[in-house]
């Protein structure tokens, strides 16, 4: 399940998404604080391994590419 929407403020470590496998739940965090600047699946869809879910950007400049600054 995710958490955020585009436009939504995070701190880093904040949970932004919830996984679940196995009937046991993880939760994924953000790895900066930033602005969620796209939420790339539904709030329930079905997920693998290495899928993008959100992208967090600095809040001043849009980071497409998903990896920390």
């Amino acid at each position: 399940t995710v958490g955020v929407a585009a436009g939504d403020t995070v701190e880093a470590g904040a949970t932004i998404a919830t996984i679940e496998a196995m009937k046991m739940e993880a939760a994924i965090t953000a790895p900066k604080a930033g602005t969620v600047q796209r939420v790339a699946v539904a709030a329930t869809a079905q997920v693998e391994g290495g899928d993008l879910l959100v992208v967090v950007g600095s809040p001043t400049k849009t980071d497409t590419t998903g990896e920390s600054n």
